[in-house]
């Protein structure tokens, strides 16, 4: 009973700290569209690899298309889609001239296949400045000239932008939201921003902007050709060569439905996360514990609790301590990332499945099976610690 106490108490104590860096993040995080126009209009390459994406291809492009920023082109390449992807921009191309598309070349030995597209997507564009988009999101007109601002506002090499994550299943609100509270609440922004270490910083895959030359200066893509997670290692080499990043709200020009089964979200998920954690063994593991102890321990004990089980007042009291700051947490994250307020209810259920998902990505990607979209991902050399 001790020692259940103690541990609640320490993941109370946890728990104080995350919204200590919530409300920071609160303030620090700017919204696309809250910075000062600027008349300076760069030229702007916008740049969408796209694999299997027949549901999504269209919407992004025409969505892309209807910017109301002066001057920008458009090329979308097709990644050896083995769907109706080409077909589909073909046709859109042919509508209207502003579209340029590319028949992606084969995937070469090493390289992850989004590494690999983008790579051969900056190697065709002109722009002084370089917009990576995700073929699954949608864009508001004024996305180009909102993201441009803070660019020329913060005067920075990288701007990533999240997206508005829409959740419109029960599988994707189970999987969705620990992302965006994991992002929200770890990493005090006013220290990513002004620290130069790597490793602090975030950097979400589906909206980056890079000033060319700098995106040029860190050896772009081709840099981490064999990462899974490449926006995460991006980011940490603009930070490595002195450049300046920068994170904002981008929900109100940019919306995203990554996932529309449980299957596709689990196995997303699970390609990327082990990734994200450095290939560390003991990351997944320690990741993994917390989770348990935060979201998940509190309400088995309440529950054991209220079927008559015997426990100390203590862990009964520090038990629905827990309780409410995870609820206060969560609710905090979804409200500012415009997510369902069901997702906060079912925090305990989100935190169980992402339990198995980081254990699932960390074996798969041990064993070399880990497959996304038809290939298996390159096998990467894992760490213990």
């Amino acid at each position: 009973m001790e020692l259940l106490a103690e541990i609640l108490a320490a993941g109370n104590a946890l728990f104080y700290f995350f919204l200590v860096v919530k409300a920071v993040n609160f303030i620090t995080l700017k919204t696309l569209g809250s910075f000062p126009r600027t008349s300076r209009r760069p030229f702007v390459s916008i740049l969408v690899p796209a694999r299997n994406e027949e549901a999504n291809i269209e919407a992004c492009v025409k969505s892309l298309l209807a910017q109301d920023y002066p001057d920008f082109e458009l090329i979308v390449l097709d990644d050896e889609s083995e769907d109706a992807t080409w077909s589909i921009l073909c046709h859109l191309a042919a509508q209207d001239k502003r579209l340029r598309i590319i028949k992606g070349k084969e995937l070469p030995a090493g390289w992850v296949g989004k590494s690999w597209a983008c790579h051969q997507l900056s190697r065709a564009a002109q722009g002084e400045y370089l917009l990576f988009v995700d073929a699954d999101t949608r864009h508001a007109p004024s996305m180009l000239g909102a993201a441009v601002d803070a660019a020329l506002y913060y005067d920075a090499a990288l701007v990533t932008a999240m997206p508005r994550e829409r959740t419109e299943s029960v599988s994707e609100m189970l999987t969705v939201p620990l992302m965006t509270w994991g992002t929200f609440s770890a990493l005090p922004l006013p220290l990513a921003f002004h620290s130069s270490l790597p490793a602090l910083s975030i950097t979400i895959g589906q909206f980056l902007l890079f000033r060319h030359d700098a995106y040029r200066r860190i050896g772009g893509h081709a840099a981490v050709a064999d990462h899974i997670t490449e926006d995460m290692e991006l980011g940490r080499l603009i930070k490595k060569h002195g450049f300046r990043w920068r994170m904002v709200d981008g929900g109100k020009v940019v919306d995203c439905r990554m996932y529309t089964n449980f299957s596709d979200a689990v196995n997303g998920i699970s390609k990327s996360i082990f990734g994200a954690l450095n290939y560390s063994v003991l990351l997944v593991l320690l990741f993994s514990m917390v989770l348990a102890a935060l979201f998940c321990l509190p309400p088995l004990l309440v529950a054991a609790h209220l079927a008559g089980y015997t426990l100390s007042r203590a862990v009964v009291s520090r038990a629905g301590t827990a309780i409410a700051l995870a609820l206060i947490s969560w609710s905090a994250a979804n409200i500012r990332f415009r997510l369902p307020w069901t997702a906060t209810l079912l925090y305990p259920c989100i935190a169980a499945l992402a339990i198995f998902i980081f254990l699932r990505s960390m074996i798969f990607s041990m064993l070399g099976v880990m497959r996304w979209k038809g290939r298996v991902v390159v096998q990467h050399p894992f760490r213990f610690i």
